[in-house]
């Protein structure tokens, strides 16, 4: 990956946390009130890219987690129970870590040539109901796919679709690409052809591409790693929920 890729991802996180991109270079543990991006969101988000730790919450909370990093190293502080226990909630979900992977075209590792399909007819389309059907709702949400919004890339096999996946403009304007694979067909490389060929149409359009994914998925994280996505950081969200 290029520095001047490098340099408009971290930029953007930069302006997500209202903090300044030269604190992002060196070991720090930064604490912020929510920013406009992350306002009215009852939790803590947590990002870490091995040097800058930068936590963010609610206003009530900031002092009791600035005396809880004193002295701490940035690792540390991208803990969740550290969090939990420095702020003393006691009903709160964790989402995370995730892994947040960005490419560019010098990085790209293309795929084998399996065949994607553009789902672009209403008899296509119609085939995505059965995928759908077999994942949970929460799987399909995050595969960033809606059937009124191209492009919609697909694996075709046994007469059904067995991957699909999209991607969603972010406003820094990347894309984030989003996978679905038919569970009695994973492992067999159709959610890498897929991702694959997204991301080689998106960087032919001159985006830069983004691959977000929990950490504990780690097929998903071989796959983004296998065609060059590169980890820039990992995220860790702790939902308040009291």
């Amino acid at each position: 990956m290029d520095e001047e890729t490098r340099f408009k991802v971290y930029k953007d996180w930069a302006e997500r946390f209202d903090c300044d991109i030269s604190s992002m270079t060196i070991p720090n543990v930064i604490v912020r009130e929510h920013s406009k991006t992350l306002k009215g969101y009852n939790g803590i988000y947590c990002f870490f890219n091995g040097t800058t730790s930068i936590i963010s919450s609610p206003t009530k909370y900031t002092s009791y987690i600035k005396r809880a990093i004193s002295g701490r190293h940035p690792m540390e502080t991208f803990d969740a129970n550290f969090l939990v226990k420095s702020i003393d909630i006691g009903k709160y979900k964790v989402i995370g870590p995730a892994f947040q992977g960005y490419i560019d075209r010098a990085s790209f590792l293309e795929a084998s040539s399996l065949e994607v399909v553009e789902l672009v007819t209403s008899n296509q389309l119609s085939l995505l109901n059965d995928l759908r059907k077999s994942c949970s709702e929460t799987e399909w949400e995050h595969s960033s796919i809606e059937i009124n919004r191209q492009p919609i890339l697909a694996r075709i096999s046994d007469e059904r679709i067995v991957a699909a996946g999209s991607w969603r403009v972010e406003e820094s304007g990347f894309l984030s690409v989003g996978i679905l694979s038919h569970p009695d067909y994973r492992g067999k490389g159709h959610a890498k052809a897929v991702v694959s060929a997204l991301t080689r149409k998106g960087l032919e359009d001159g985006f830069t591409m983004h691959y977000q994914t929990l950490m504990s998925n780690s097929s998903s994280v071989a796959i983004a790693k296998s065609l060059g996505f590169e980890k820039l950081a990992c995220t860790l969200a702790i939902r308040i929920l009291e």
